[in-house]
Parts: C-alpha cells; structure tokens; sequence
C-alpha cells in the first residue's frame, strides 16, 4: 500500500498527571466505555504500558510503548469523529507513517468492533484482524448489581445475607479518601503476601499500579469503599469514572476467610454510585477460568467485544 506523507511527524509524550483534562475529554467522547480509554488506567499502568500521546486537529494519539518491539510499534486506535471518514483515515494513515519512519509495522491494541469495522471499511485488507475473547469486556447495568434481585442473584443475596447476619453491627462500609492511604496500603500488603506466589506473573504491575491509585487518590478523583470489622479493614473496592455513563472497577481485594466479601463490595458499590453511573465495567477475564465464570456469573449486560489489527 503506498501512503501519501501526511501531517507532520507525531510528537509522543510519556503521560503525566498535567494531561488528565485533555485525554478525558477524548477518553469521554469516543472511548466506548472500555477501560482501555481512562486516563487513570493508562496513568497507573504506566509502567505496563509506558503511555504516550500527542494531540493535534482534534485528534488524540496514544502509542502503546510499552507493548511496542523491534518488529511492531503499538497504539491505541485513535480518539477523534467515528462519522468523519476523511479525519479517520488521516490520522490513521498517520500512524502508519509514524511506525513507518522507524521501520517497524503498526498494531493496534486493542480496538473495539465499532473501530475495527472503521479499519475494514477504510483500509481493506491492510490489517489482520484478531478477535481476541481473552481481552472482552463486561458490562453490566449498575442498578441490577446495586440489587442483585431475581433469581439468577439468589445464591449472591443469600452468602451477603449470611456474612452480614453473621457479624451485624460489626460491619461497616464507607467511602475511601486519600486519607485511607496507610490503612488501604497495610491492607493490600497482607493480602499480597497470601496470594504472591500463586499470582506472581499476574500482580507485579498492579503493585504498582496499587501504590499509584493510592498516592494520586484525589487527583485522580477516583472512587472507592472499604469494608470494616471492628474497624479493621477486610476489602476495598477502588474504580474511576470512564465517561459519563460508565464506572470502571479498577482494583478491587477481599479477605476471603470472610465469605461473600465480594458480593458486599461489589453490591455497595454500585448502591453507592447508582445515581453517577449506568453501567459497570468489571474489564476483562484474561482467559482465566476462575475469573471468567465469576464474571459470567453476574449476568453482563453486553460485552465489549475486543479485536487485535495487525499491519500485513
């Protein structure tokens, strides 16, 4: 495919705290309520995905660094009008030209149906499309999780019935603030020593991602409850708005001697922001049984479905 030089070069800089109100006014508009477009995502796993963008003629550019090789240079799709074809297919073919002008090929990771399908239409079969169930998303409506009526709840009413009768008034629940640091830091520190060993490929960046969240919690104006027993805390929940309709659960831990820890989080937690939000978005599964049938379990309401395009 021959490309015709467009825009000047793409001028990446690493993420910082300083780029917030630009990237959520982009994350917010065209983000499709996937936790691949919040700033506080790309912001506290910098260290996974060493974030770098550049904004020009409402267009927001976001390279994947981290993820890039010597082979591929990595970006999100770009944050700009899904309806104007022209505006599209430049700052794709911008793209292209960047990765291009270091001998390397473009990858996106990852874009959602609506985006991949924009790719097919405008490019043919210039990419390789991947559809990848691994990196799915699921969403679900905030009210039935702040409930869990019905049926298909039952056996969740029933173990969050059975923990609260069983400690009553010893329990309680409260929203977090950038005070919780040292409590939520002690908490975190006791669960990762339980569960280091079997998780260690899987927790190494949300360590970090962890000490970030809880140093910037104002800044990043993010939300999150705690669980307490006699005031000692027992599970957190922490998450931060994608865009208007959408709560994304970031970083959520339970003790797990307390059974039903994560029904109460997660039910608390959509009563708590029921009137912010429509939806949750408890992110992907990672191809994890476990994780994939507690996810299934809640019922999303639809699924972001997720797709890898790779230049041929």
């Amino acid at each position: 495919m021959s490309l015709m030089k467009f825009n000047s070069e793409l001028e990446f800089k690493k993420i910082s705290l300083e780029m917030k109100p630009t990237i959520d006014r982009y994350f917010f508009e065209f983000g499709e309520s996937s936790c691949q477009h919040s700033f506080v995502s790309s912001y506290c796993l910098c260290n996974k995905y060493d974030d770098h963008y550049f904004e020009k003629d409402d267009v927001l550019y976001i390279n994947r660094n981290g993820l890039s090789t010597d082979e591929y240079k990595v970006y999100l799709f770009p944050m700009c009008d899904r309806n104007d074809n022209n505006k599209l297919k430049e700052a794709i073919n911008n793209i292209i030209c960047d990765a291009h002008s270091e001998n390397k090929k473009v990858k996106f990771f990852t874009t959602t149906k609506k985006c991949k399908e924009i790719v097919e239409n405008l490019f043919g079969n210039t990419f390789i499309i991947e559809d990848v169930r691994d990196l799915y998303e699921y969403m679900y409506d905030i009210e039935k999780i702040s409930t869990l009526s019905g049926s298909l709840y039952q056996s969740k009413r029933n173990i969050i019935n059975k923990l609260c009768k069983t400690f009553g008034d010893r329990l309680s629940i409260r929203e977090l603030c950038k005070t919780d640091n040292v409590i939520l830091s002690d908490f975190y520190r006791k669960w990762y020593d339980v569960h280091y060993k079997a998780l260690k490929s899987l927790i190494e960046n949300e360590v970090k991602e962890f000490n970030l969240i809880i140093d910037n919690y104002d800044r990043l104006n993010l939300y999150g409850i705690g669980i307490f027993l006699d005031d000692e805390m027992i599970g957190f929940n922490i998450g931060a708005r994608v865009n208007s309709e959408t709560y994304d659960g970031m970083i959520q831990k339970g003790n797990v001697e307390y059974d039903g820890i994560y029904e109460l989080l997660n039910r608390e937690t959509a009563k708590r922001w029921i009137n912010d939000f429509k939806y949750m978005n408890f992110e992907e599964d990672l191809g994890l049984a476990g994780l994939r049938n507690a996810k299934e379990m809640y019922h999303p309401e639809f699924m972001i479905e997720k797709f890898i395009l790779t230049e041929a």
